[in-house]
């Protein structure tokens, strides 16, 4: 056997051969109503307009695409030989093109919005970044682009897929252009179909009640919040106001701190973290910045990262069981880190009146199974010592969940241990080995649920920061859309927060997934969103307020992804569609008539009116039905 045939052979399961031509099958009988139609005659008259030349006018189709979607074009007869249908869509930044030949398909996918992507050639910058073909036989009629929630586009030809590639930018538009020889009679013609809507109902049961909600909320960078102008700091408080993002989650490095805590809050003992060329985002406290946030009816979670090295002792015992990197020699005296959490407490509450609603363990380090044990059971000695019986604790949070569920076990190993945390708390960056498959981080999450054995959960921290999807687009913000989903109803989370509520970054890809919000220094810095992120989390976190309870919403379609949260006199109903075609939804069981309609989208942010008589969720939008109006 060849060598290019046994390559073939090993993964003929997952792909046909690029060697070997797909064979087409008949095109499917379809009953649905042309959208539009096109018809290209090659010898016919040149476009109307300016630079185009001699080419034959292209077909422009006036809809704006949702962020996922189904497109099928019908053909009339034969692609003649020689000939080519380009397919192109293009969005803010980069767009892709199909071309449909007698013989072959062809995808790429290009940028187009840097002078850093110019190669010498063309009127503006552009850069193909993925270009696959693939043959075929047979005689094309239909040609179907599909762009999925599995950040992927598909291209079939006869209903019959016949290319596939990632695909995580935003497209908004598209037109065809039908490249052929001037010298010949060519006529090819056609119809776009009309997008299909389906059928789903959701019942919700406020009867079956889950978890409790505390809120939603993230970290602020400190000095990037005090480089915000008056005006700027104004404008934040509003946006976490109308975002309902009352939680405030301090996670400071304490390498910096002093045995006598003077500087917890010292601007310019801030410890450096440093983002590639960024300048550096520095961690510390801000008793001013949490007054307003208790002001305005929000919380403070408050974690301490590394520790000052006066506050840890040698250790030879065996290393942590999560993963940490050989023995430690260093760990964490359990005396003195309970000494720093008592006091930032007590600093806390006289600055702002209430002493922090949750203290964490210690974010992202590792330290072994017995330190960690010592430190809750000395923590929760010393917070009620000092009379702080209703500060919570979680328990330390690692970066992935997979760590997070052998903490949780290694927890319960000790039963004092275990006692003395109140909340169960693990970060969630390994979900982004599943950002094109979201629901193969299930398996995980219920793994997680299940260790936790009935301690609330708080997801620490959501973002993106692999640089594969560093895309500032709302396609990567539906795929964390879907984390929040799987959050609240596998893991029955009370919290979500985001990494970080407010960054100042020169990178805008990395702030794009990293942050809700950046210093917009070109405005007399105020804070801007920076990619889709902040109206996404929106979505849950505006309708979704304190003490509501997560309540039974069972929908029809698995696609169509539904929470529902009420209390005594509010209910709120989230859906999420990740299909590629729009759903009409009908809704029972709901206590009350709904009051408003918030839409998320590609183009709606946090878009408000009145609930209409009949519910239609757009594919990739978010829809929230409500009894409470938001802010």
């Amino acid at each position: 056997m060849g060598f290019c045939a046994a390559l073939c052979a090993a993964w003929w399961a997952a792909s046909v051969c690029a060697q070997q031509a797909v064979p087409l099958p008949a095109a499917p009988a379809s009953s649905a109503p042309a959208e539009d139609s096109f018809r290209f005659v090659s010898d016919g008259p040149k476009g109307p307009g300016w630079s185009r030349r001699d080419e034959i006018a292209r077909k422009y189709f006036h809809e704006n695409l949702p962020a996922l979607f189904e497109r099928t074009l019908v053909l009339d007869g034969d692609l003649p030989e020689r000939t080519g249908l380009r397919w192109i869509f293009t969005g803010p930044h980069a767009g892709f093109t199909v071309e449909l030949t007698s013989s072959k398909v062809s995808l790429t996918e290009r940028y187009y919005d840097s002078m850093g992507l110019y190669e010498g050639q063309g009127n503006y910058p552009d850069k193909t970044v993925r270009d696959v073909e693939r043959q075929y036989t047979g005689q094309a009629r239909t040609l179907t682009v599909i762009a999925d929630a599995h950040l992927a586009v598909r291209v079939l030809v006869n209903g019959t897929q016949i290319l596939e590639a990632p695909l995580l930018f935003d497209v908004t538009r598209h037109q065809l252009q039908y490249a052929a020889p001037r010298t010949a009679h060519d006529v090819i013609a056609g119809v776009l179909l009309k997008p299909d809507v389906k059928m789903a109902e959701v019942v919700i049961d406020a009867d079956r009640t889950y978890q409790t909600m505390l809120g939603f909320g993230g970290s602020p960078s400190i000095p990037a919040y005090a480089e915000l102008s008056d005006e700027g700091k104004r404008a934040y408080w509003a946006l976490l106001k109308k975002y309902n993002l009352l939680i405030s989650r301090e996670y400071p490095m304490g390498t910096e701190l002093k045995p006598d805590l003077s500087n917890l809050d010292d601007l310019n003992d801030a410890t450096p973290h440093y983002y590639g060329d960024n300048f550096p985002n520095s961690e510390v406290s801000s008793f001013d910045y949490n007054r307003h946030i208790e002001k305005m009816g929000g919380s403070v979670i408050y974690e301490l990262w590394a520790l000052p090295k006066w506050a840890t002792e040698p250790y030879t015992g065996a290393p942590a069981a999560d993963g940490g990197s050989g023995p430690a020699r260093e760990v964490a005296n359990p005396e003195e880190y309970a000494r720093i959490v008592v006091e930032y407490c007590r600093k806390e509450q006289a600055a702002t009146g209430a002493a922090p609603l949750i203290v964490g363990l210690e974010n992202e380090v590792d330290q072994p199974p017995a330190i960690f044990d010592a430190m809750a059971t000395t923590l929760r000695r010393e917070l009620d010592k000092a009379g702080f019986i209703h500060t919570a604790i979680h328990m330390a949070d690692a970066s992935f969940m997979y760590k997070g569920i052998v903490r949780t076990k290694d927890f319960r190993k000790d039963a004092a241990a275990w006692q003395a945390i109140d909340y169960a708390a693990t970060h969630e960056y390994d979900f982004q080995e599943f950002m094109a498959n979201p629901d193969l981080y299930d398996a995980r999450m219920k793994a997680m649920h299940e260790a936790a054995a009935g301690k609330p959960f708080l997801a620490t921290e959501i973002c993106v920061n692999d640089p594969h999807y560093q895309e500032p687009s709302y396609r990567i913000a539906l795929a964390v859309a879907q984390l929040y989903h799987k959050n609240l109803t596998e893991l029955d989370a009370v919290g979500l927060l985001y990494c970080w509520t407010l960054l100042d970054v020169e990178q805008p890809t990395f702030a794009g997934s990293r942050a809700l919000l950046a210093p917009e220094r070109t405005r007399g810095w105020i804070p801007e969103p920076t990619s889709f992120e902040l109206r996404v989390l929106g979505a849950y976190s505006r309708h979704i307020r304190k003490g509501m309870k997560r309540v039974s919403a069972v929908s029809s379609d698995g696609d169509l992804l539904t929470t529902a949260f009420a209390d005594e006199k509010e209910e709120t109903l989230v859906m999420v569609n990740r299909a590629t075609t729009a759903r009409r939804v009908t809704v029972r069981g709901a206590r009350s008539p709904w009051m408003e309609m918030e839409r998320t989208g590609l183009e709606e942010e946090n878009e408000v009116s009145a609930a209409p008589d009949e519910v239609i969720v757009q594919p990739g939008q978010i829809v929230v039905l409500s009894t409470m109006k938001a802010q």
